[in-house]
């Protein structure tokens, strides 16, 4: 098997989309990310809130109640 390293610049919108549509062809391609951990989690919570994967909290109580299940 072949492979390639693209390097790019992430604020790129057109960079990002040719990016986004090899990332959708995961039949055809094998995708492994060299970015750092900030910017992998970053864009994580971008794509969580785009799918509407998100907490609402009234408080900060009501915060620790919600996410405790989670650590």
């Amino acid at each position: 098997m072949a492979s390639i390293t693209l390097e790019y610049n992430a604020r790129n919108s057109v960079a990002n989309k040719i990016i986004d549509i090899i990332v959708s062809m995961d039949n055809i391609f094998k995708v492994k990310t060299h970015t750092s951990s900030k910017i992998n989690l970053t864009r994580k919570a971008i794509e969580d809130v785009e799918k509407g994967n998100i907490i609402t909290c009234e408080s900060y109580d009501d915060y620790l109640n919600k996410t405790s299940e989670y650590a």
